[in-house]
């Protein structure tokens, strides 16, 4: 009987054994994937920080303080009509590229800074967002906005009519050439009429105005190049505007630069034998 008992008995632990190493296995397995789901979210949390990115490609530009570019105009505004902030403060320009857009504010008594949506600004406003010619600032729950002065140049434009033109043409045949000179322009065709390549700009025409080497100017204030060449006088009505719209071709692409004129002129005008 007691040989026959041990028979019975030994497959009994083995089977033990066998259910013990299973266990093991288990106990390993669910380790194993624990340690591994600890990984997961931030290997995830990794690859939607990356799908959230930024482009950099900015939208537009329209920064007064260093004479930038826009190069969208028909933007809507997402907040509407709000009442006008009494912040102490001049919205010089904006620099338009989703998250990262900018603005550039000035208070008085201090030095220009720029600011991103989110900022303390002064007297408890907070900066909401960031449009394309205002800000919208917040105080006590209350959106606000704080509008960038636009002279009424922009909005009038004068229209020179074609007589006006040819009779301003023949008086200042050389002016025309004077004003492209400036800027080291070459005459070319761009889209369905001429332009004037800009080259060899100096450092001082640079930091007037947001011009690069190789942009196509094919606009002033609405009026063609032709125009312009035409009646180099009209830089005298522009000698006060300081956000003087400039349409260039810039890489393939037509872009709108806001020039402080104010300042370019007092560098051109004198060259061209006018004043203010």
């Amino acid at each position: 009987m007691s040989i026959s008992r041990r028979l019975l008995d030994r497959p009994s632990s083995q089977l033990a054994r066998l259910a013990l190493v299973a266990a093991l296995l288990v106990a390993c397995l669910y380790l194993a994937v624990s340690i591994l789901l600890q990984f997961i979210p931030s290997a995830d949390r990794e690859l939607r920080d990356i799908a959230r990115a930024p482009s950099a490609k900015a939208l537009y530009w329209n920064w007064f303080s260093s004479n930038s570019l826009v190069a969208e105009t028909n933007r809507v505004e997402k907040h509407g009509e709000l009442p006008e902030a009494n912040i102490n403060a001049v919205l010089l320009g904006v620099m338009m590229g989703g998250e990262d857009s900018l603005a550039t504010l000035k208070f008085n008594g201090k030095p220009e800074a720029v600011y991103r949506v989110g900022d303390d600004l002064s007297s408890g406003f907070s900066l909401v967002d960031i449009e394309s010619f205002r800000i919208v600032v917040r105080k006590n729950g209350i959106n606000q906005q704080v509008l960038m002065k636009k002279p009424k140049g922009i909005i009038e434009t004068q229209q020179v009519s074609q007589a006006e033109n040819s009779t301003e043409s023949s008086s200042q045949p050389e002016e025309g050439f004077a004003l492209a000179n400036m800027f080291g322009a070459v005459p070319v065709m761009a889209g369905n009429g001429a332009g004037l390549k800009l080259n060899n700009l100096s450092a001082e025409l640079t930091s007037l105005a947001d011009l690069q080497e190789g942009d196509v100017v094919v606009q002033v204030d609405g009026k063609s190049v032709q125009e312009l060449m035409a009646n180099p006088a009209q830089w005298v009505s522009y000698s006060s505007n300081n956000s003087l719209p400039v349409t260039v071709m810039r890489q393939g692409q037509e872009e709108i630069i806001y020039v402080n004129a104010a300042s370019l002129s007092a560098k051109i005008l004198p060259n061209l034998g006018l004043t203010r």
